[in-house]
């Protein structure tokens, strides 16, 4: 009997320890070459234990929320403009990923403490209340007479907050355990007891890229991670009519390869000229997939820049299927995932580089931009399913209006995030972060927005800080509802710094 005993403690003790050195630490200290924008969760704890590892020599912002947060503010730049402006010599650190809203930004107050934060910056929007949810679940209902307890729960469903038991189970059980049913209550036991089934949807992620990176053609990926193109590359690696690189041994060896639509051949053959100058190669693109191309030895003799001139390009909104999207811009080739690099880069969870998609509001004048915003956005929900949110966001600010202001379920949160820093005199900043014009015309003049804004302004006192300005920025600044294109993050970089300057002591 003791032997058994003496046996099953031992097997507890390696299972708990295997479990905690794989999943726990060894995967951390893997290379990330999960790009930035993807694989939310993984980047999001890959960069905590990053900033938990630096020492401290620095004062620190850190910047929470949800993809609001890491689309408006840059932390290279805002770290530049502060030393400029404000000789201010700060670290920014990111702690945001998609879809976070207030109750989880609370649950990861306590994660803030061994960081040491000097200033904790939450830039919120309308999307991150999640209040859209209630007219999905109650087409009928309203955010006024809700039950708080069933939005709770929808909260907790896997599909609508997966941080919940990949990120904070013990967490999510403290805060709200007791409203859970036994099953969803067993899970995230297990979840708090075992790394390996916490992470069990995401570490493999990293696995794969790395694996695909070094040994794969790095032709299946969502983000593209290659080097900057300077005509532009957009963020799915598609090219416009010419691109520009510079030869690598791994191009000279390999090759690479580029994506051939049917719709860039239309029934023909396409010719891609490539140039340096003073050596020419020109290769006919026949088939619609996935193609090696190989280049003449010549152009490795020396280090001259590539470009590579196609014969025609092809309009995303003219494709069907997979290659239908409702935008305008020309459309080249797809470029392989790492292109153009020796070695995939690491590290890079958030750090945002631009795309096309970035500029193609650059001039534009505001009747074109709300014509092209409804088409883009809005239109062929039969055809691209993936705007529903953006369908519910609408219809959410246009009933929302009609009704009066309930501070309840995540503003409570909010209102908890405020009290948290203000009992620690931890200064602390919420922003009401700039939305775009358009969507801000459907509820922006109702009873509902304004006690929304006297809400968030009650919160302010002491080491909180209130800030609204969510009409500063033009309309040319959004890729959608509350995301900033590149430009307008630049845009909004010296505002932000501004604000966050003036809260530093002088």
């Amino acid at each position: 009997m003791k032997n058994r005993i003496l046996f099953l403690t031992y097997f507890v003790v390696f299972l708990f320890g295997i479990d905690f050195l794989c999943f726990r630490k060894f995967q951390f200290l893997l290379p990330n070459e999960s790009p930035w924008n993807t694989n939310h969760f993984f980047n999001f704890l890959y960069e905590y234990e990053r900033i938990r590892s630096i020492p401290k020599t620095k004062k620190r912002i850190i910047v929470v929320g949800s993809s609001v947060a890491y689309y408006s503010l840059d932390a290279t730049l805002l770290e530049k403009t502060l030393k400029d402006k404000f000789a201010l010599d700060v670290d920014v650190f990111y702690l945001a990923y998609a879809g976070n809203s207030p109750l989880y930004v609370y649950l990861l107050l306590n994660w803030l403490e061994p960081l040491q934060p000097d200033l904790v910056v939450y830039p919120v929007n309308f999307i991150d209340y999640r209040l859209h949810r209630t007219y999905v679940l109650f087409p009928e209902g309203s955010n006024e007479t809700v039950e708080e307890a069933k939005m709770v729960q929808d909260a907790l469903t896997f599909g609508e907050a997966p941080q919940s038991l990949w990120v904070f189970p013990f967490e999510t059980l403290q805060e709200i355990g007791s409203e859970m049913d036994l099953e969803t209550w067993s899970r995230y036991i297990v979840s708090t007891s075992f790394s390996f089934y916490r992470y069990k949807d995401i570490y493999e992620q990293n696995i794969q890229n790395l694996i695909q990176h070094r040994f794969g053609r790095n032709t299946s990926y969502h983000s593209y991670m290659g080097v900057l193109i300077p005509e532009g590359v957009n963020g799915l690696g598609w090219t416009g009519k010419q691109f520009s690189f510079f030869p690598t041994k791994k191009i000279q060896e390999k090759g690479f390869w580029v994506e051939v639509t049917p719709f860039l051949l239309a029934g023909s053959t396409c010719q891609i000229q490539f140039s340096n100058g003073e050596t020419k190669q020109t290769i006919v693109l026949k088939d619609p997939r996935w193609t090696k191309l190989e280049l003449d030895p010549a152009f490795f003799q020396n280090q001259k820049q590539i470009t590579a001139t196609l014969e025609k390009v092809w309009y995303a909104h003219e494709a069907s299927g997979a290659y239908l999207d409702y935008h305008w811009d020309p459309m080249g080739v797809r470029l392989e995932q790492t292109f153009g690099l020796e070695e995939a880069k690491s590290g890079v969870q958030y750090k945002r580089e631009p795309r096309t998609e970035d500029f193609r509001y650059n001039g534009m004048d505001d009747k074109t931009y709300t014509r092209y915003f409804y088409y883009r956005l809005l239109e062929g929900l039969d055809k691209r399913p993936g705007i529903g949110y953006l369908v519910a966001l609408k219809h959410a600010k246009e009933r929302i209006r009609n009704e009066q202001f309930r501070p309840y379920f995540h503003f409570r949160y909010l209102q908890k995030i405020a009290d948290h820093f203000r009992d620690r005199n931890l200064p602390f900043l919420l922003i009401n972060n700039p939305e775009n014009p358009i969507s801000l015309t459907w509820y922006e003049d109702s009873l509902w927005y304004r006690e929304h804004l006297r809400f968030l302004q009650s919160l302010e006192s002491g080491s909180v800080h209130f800030w609204d300005i969510h009409n500063v920025l033009p309309m040319q600044g959004f890729s959608d509802f509350h995301h900033f294109t590149y430009v307008g993050m630049q845009q909004m970089n010296s505002i932000y710094a501004e604000r966050i300057g003036n809260l530093f002591p002088k």
